[in-house]
């Protein structure tokens, strides 16, 4: 049977970028029993158990978080990247796809649906410092008996909890069209390109993409591109780079306007957004 979304006509094939979305592979229990949970870790060495590519779901629940660098975390409305500090808490059965940034380390920890707290119904973001990140490593690489292990797991997940400065979402259009320019765009957040050039480069209307905007995440073009501008902000300071080169490298022609249009999305500066995760910021405010 050919996948359909709604306003579509029943039967007719979704465009590819629609498509995975509509019919993600399925991937089985990474947690063996008795355990609670495990971890795979991608960027250093092999991960133990095989990590799905593309658009996926599991079984299990999943943890995503970076231990170092940035990682992008890609679900169906929306774009997330996490610096070190940062988790996203995924259902069991959420499709996602997500990527290390370069010379990042990305953690999937995987947790059993029988041991998932029951107002974990819901993505979310969670806060995973560094004690926490130690802890599970430690349990993906140490040998101990299954009680202690159970105990520290059980530990492990009292411990989480949500994070008061979560990753920046950054929703994104269902439409497959609207789509693959907010994919341009999110690729360059340094462009200067008006959102006439933006429809031009794509084949579309002002309108077209005006509305799409309005109808599938409920906020304007420029809008929607400083989220995209802050989100790419907080990788690039969480490499350590100068407040006034991550303005630049975000479209912003002084420093100053660009701390102000961060705190104005994130509430805090630039070098507050990452003092939780000790990151080292420079010249910044």
């Amino acid at each position: 049977m050919l996948a359909t979304v709604p306003g579509r006509e029943r039967g007719e094939p979704l465009p590819a970028a629609a498509l995975r979305w509509a019919e993600p592979s399925a991937g089985g229990a990474q947690v063996s029993a008795p355990y609670l949970l495990t971890t795979a870790v991608l960027g250093g060495t092999p991960p133990a158990a095989p990590v799905a590519a593309g658009v996926h779901t599991h079984s299990d629940g999943l943890l995503v978080w970076p231990r170092h660098g940035s990682l992008t975390l890609h679900t169906r409305n929306a774009v997330r990247r996490l610096v070190p500090g940062q988790g996203i808490w995924l259902p069991p059965g959420t499709p996602h796809d997500s990527s290390a940034d370069p010379g990042g380390v990305s953690c999937y920890t995987y947790v059993t649906s029988a041991a998932i707290p029951p107002h974990w119904s819901g993505l979310r973001p969670l806060r995973v410092l560094r004690a926490l990140q130690e802890m599970l490593l430690h349990l993906d690489t140490t040998s101990m008996p299954d009680d202690l292990r159970l105990r520290t797991q059980r530990v492990v997940l009292d411990l989480l909890e949500d994070d008061p400065h979560p990753a920046i979402d950054v929703p994104v259009p269902e439409d497959a069209r609207i789509r693959a320019l907010a994919d341009d765009v999110m690729r360059d957040p340094e462009s200067e390109l008006s959102l006439e050039a933006w429809a031009a480069r794509h084949a579309l209307s002002v309108r077209t993409v005006t509305r799409a905007f309005g109808r599938d995440i409920g906020m304007s073009f420029a809008r929607w591109r400083s989220l995209v501008r802050m989100s790419a902000a907080t990788t690039l300071l969480a490499q350590g780079r100068p407040v006034g080169l991550v303005a630049h490298r975000c479209g912003y022609s002084t420093t100053s306007a660009f701390s102000a249009a961060f705190r104005r999305v994130t509430g805090v500066s630039p070098t507050g957004y990452l003092r939780d995760q000790a990151v080292p910021a420079r010249d910044g405010r």
